[in-house]
């Protein structure tokens, strides 16, 4: 088995890290879209791109929204 620095470790542990947040933000824009969709419709593009470059906490920022937005715009 080969050895692994330090450095190797901790850059492994970023990646890890990284990979697990954009899991994340994945999945959370998945849900929102959905829910979204489900509520006013399809979704543009502006829209669809925007969900796709949020952080994790504007999309939850906008999840919670949805229950009192009556349009889209209330949410983003």
């Amino acid at each position: 088995m080969r050895y692994i620095t330090s450095v190797e470790r901790i850059g492994r542990e970023q990646g890890l890290e990284e990979g697990i947040q954009q899991g994340l933000q994945q999945g959370q824009s998945t849900l929102l879209k959905t829910l979204l969709e489900s509520k006013f419709g399809t979704l543009t593009e502006p829209y669809q791109q925007r969900l796709n470059t949020a952080n994790v906490n504007t999309l939850c920022q906008w999840g919670k929204r949805i229950f009192s937005a009556q349009t889209l715009d209330e949410v983003f």
